[in-house]
């Protein structure tokens, strides 16, 4: 799992290394920085190694995929994602320096680091995201190979063959003890609801969730469109590909320039991954592909990226004027409709969001600014990257706010008095009422806590819960647990609010928790019924305004 355990996996997650080499505080000021540094160097680098050649492009399409909504708001997700894609930029890069790269020195570092950073992406398991990358990456190998084989030659093809092979062998072989140790639980994990057997077919986002992306910029966890669970659902990345799809397509129809390979390429996984999408696929496709296992909204990712990677490539090789003033004129306005459109046929399905002004103004002003710097052909290299990168930074740089050591946290009177507590008696377990979110406040002290965030359900004691399995559907999935005290019955019950969240409705004095060591109940108001259920106040933490209570024995 993506925590930092004492296990040989370990050695291949560099960003775990700060746990065992620094104190607490100082260990995950390392892994935070690993996540942030290691994202922006690693990204910067790749694009270099695919062909980049200008570095203001470089930085700008590190700091484009760093400070995109999309990964700021899922940046601490159990996924992984800031890890993930760093692992997959470095891999990349590797790839494809295959092709040219002579030196058996620096072919073989590039392998061991391919073997390396491979396993680490592996280890997030996570396919939703994991499968749409897996196909970007081929199509962007594909597309260096095609542009890079009129000078390669047939037995540098079949050395890169061998490598691949070599390296993909190597990550199987290493992983196969953590395979042979975790099958049982991955097991479980394909045979929940929720998402060992969900499957895809594509179609599931609307034309405005594919490109609301225009929104991306000053949001707020408050403010989102109606059509969002939450503002990390709402994320996206800002979608500049059709504008840059439609200068090299006029280019290559007035002007005869050919379109390169690796663009073709990335054009093509950008007009597959949207129809993927919108619109539902054969199953015989979905299969062939592994895009059954992924889900549309997670598939943004991918989408995000080919963007950025397209883009940058573009910005690095038209730097020339091209189009005349009346294209020109007619791109940037035809644009600038088509998300005026799509913001007003939005509103049909959320007109409180779009009855504030600035939700008008904001996007179709940024969208004016971003593509007259886009089709301004001669000022576009310079200046775009500039802008759209300061207005990333000024508007999603503190998503993530960045403080010094974890006092908030570990010197806090909840997190003291719950650590005092479990300290104790380590072996009895807890359950919190009423928020899901201090459960995970419980859990940071190293207790066993029934709720919050649960990757695979305690099925065992689950069904003591529910003998009958009423409620097998609802609780045997990833979730975010929610409890609250069971008024009506003295049974346990359960009801599903999101595919990742559902709320037990338990009695606090189940034999079945008493027998499987639940103790302590930790609530955020006091509770009068406490003494009915055999409970008795052990504290009331100040400030919090926590109460904690034991099962009296």
């Amino acid at each position: 799992m993506n925590v930092p355990v004492a296990y040989y996996t370990t050695l291949f997650r560099p960003q775990f290394f700060g746990f065992f080499v620094f104190d607490f505080e100082r260990g995950f000021s390392f892994y935070w920085c690993a996540k942030f540094f290691g994202l922006l160097v690693a990204a910067s680098w790749a694009l270099r190694q695919i062909g980049v050649s200008s570095r203001l492009l470089v930085v700008f399409g590190g700091v484009w995929v760093l400070l995109s909504s999309y990964v700021q708001w899922w940046f601490s997700s159990p996924a992984m994602l800031p890890d993930m894609l760093a692992s997959w930029f470095v891999c990349l890069g590797c790839a494809v320096r295959f092709f040219d790269d002579q030196h058996l020195g620096k072919t073989v570092i590039r392998l061991l680091c391919f073997i390396f950073f491979g396993i680490n992406f592996v280890l997030c398991l996570y396919p939703p995201y994991q499968i749409p990358l897996a196909l970007l990456f081929i199509g962007v190998v594909v597309g260096v190979w095609r542009e890079s084989r009129a000078h390669i030659e047939v037995v540098s093809i079949i050395r890169v063959s061998v490598l691949f092979a070599v390296a993909l062998i190597a990550i199987v072989l290493i992983l196969l003890p953590f395979w042979f140790d975790v099958r049982s639980t991955l097991a479980v994990v394909a045979n929940t609801v929720y998402p060992g057997m969900r499957r895809s077919s594509g179609g599931g986002l609307s034309f405005f969730k594919l490109f609301s992306g225009v929104l991306g910029f000053f949001e707020y966890e408050q403010s989102h469109p109606a059509v969002y669970d939450n503002i990390s659902e709402a994320s996206n990345f800002y979608p500049l590909w059709p504008a840059a799809a439609f200068i090299v397509l006029t280019s290559r129809l007035r002007a005869k320039m050919p379109i390169s390979p690796l663009l073709a390429m990335l054009a093509i996984f950008l007009i597959g991954s949207s129809l993927y999408c919108v619109v539902p696929l054969p199953e015989w496709l979905l299969r062939i592909t592994l895009l059954n296992f992924a889900t549309e909204p997670r598939a943004l990712l991918a989408l995000g990226i080919a963007n950025v990677l397209f883009c940058c490539l573009f910005l690095d090789r038209y730097r020339t004027a091209i189009l005349s003033g009346r294209s020109v004129a007619a791109g940037g306005i035809l644009l600038w409709l088509g998300i005026l459109v799509m913001l007003w046929c939005a509103r049909t399905q959320d007109a409180v969001y779009f009855s504030d002004p600035w939700h008008w103004i904001q996007p179709l002003a940024i969208a004016a600014l971003i593509l007259s710097l886009f089709f301004w052909e001669r000022l576009r290299y310079r200046l775009l990257p500039v802008v759209l990168g300061l207005l990333l930074i000024s508007s999603n740089g503190a998503i993530n706010p960045v403080m010094r050591g974890l006092s908030p946290l570990l010197d806090s009177a909840a997190f003291n008095a719950i650590n005092r507590i479990r300290s104790a008696h380590p072996e009895d377990k807890w359950i919190v009422y009423h928020t899901r979110y201090f459960a995970q406040l419980v859990k940071a002290t190293g207790a066993t806590v029934f709720n919050g965030t649960k990757i695979v359900p305690d099925l065992p004691l689950m069904r003591q819960l529910d003998p009958s399995g009423a409620n097998e559907f609802v609780y045997n999935r990833y979730a975010n647990i929610g409890c609250e005290v069971s008024r009506l019955s003295h049974e346990a019950s359960a009801s599903l609010v999101y595919p990742d969240y559902y709320i037990w409705f338990l009695p606090p004095d189940l034999p079945a928790l008493s027998e499987s060591g639940y103790r302590y109940v930790l609530i955020p108001k006091e509770w009068p019924e406490a003494a009915a259920y055999r409970f008795v106040l052990v504290e009331k933490v100040s400030p919090g305004d926590l109460w904690i209570y034991r099962r009296e024995k």
